[in-house]
């Protein structure tokens, strides 16, 4: 049998939004909470690449008690309220993740999560906090949601105001 996030994988890759939901409605993870996170997850992502970002964030909020990481849920949950065009709230839900205390255990994701902070209150004409850039390695890359690359330069100049957002 094909494990939950290849098949997922396979099904968001192909754009079958039908037949990804159905695999997941289909889903039985039982008691455990990594597998109950990992179907909601990629109900989560499957809802955002289908522009229907209020259920992404819905079943993001409803799955944090499972997952071991809580600032990935954060970031998955601001991704989404950028798209509705609520970066302030984007920027609250970043604000109040664990960063801190997650940054030894999940340090790739609280690390992804900080850019998107920092790319957030840039755009929106914040300032941004230098001990969130100081963490981010000169060399980073952000993917965003959508597949775009976006380097810490990009940040610095989106800081600076040589350039305008692309996310």
């Amino acid at each position: 049998m094909m494990n939950i996030d290849d098949h997922c994988s396979n099904l968001y890759r192909q754009r079958d939004w039908k037949a990804l939901h159905s695999a997941l409605d289909t889903a039985s993870p039982g008691r455990d909470p990594d597998e109950r996170s990992q179907i909601e997850h990629w109900r989560a992502t499957a809802f955002s690449a289908e522009s229907r970002h209020e259920e992404a964030i819905d079943t993001l909020r409803a799955i944090g008690s499972d997952c071991r990481c809580q600032t990935r849920v954060s970031k998955k949950i601001a991704e989404n309220l950028r798209r509705l065009g609520r970066d302030m709230e984007a920027i609250e839900e970043l604000r109040n993740a664990p960063l801190a205390e997650e940054w030894d255990s999940f340090r790739a994701l609280v690390l992804d999560a900080k850019y998107v902070l920092a790319h957030l209150l840039a755009s929106n004409g914040l300032e941004v906090d230098q001990t969130i850039l100081d963490d981010i390695p000169d060399g980073y890359i952000h993917i965003t949601d959508r597949g775009q690359r976006i380097s810490k330069s990009d940040l610095k100049d989106l800081i600076s105001g040589r350039k305008k957002s692309s996310i």
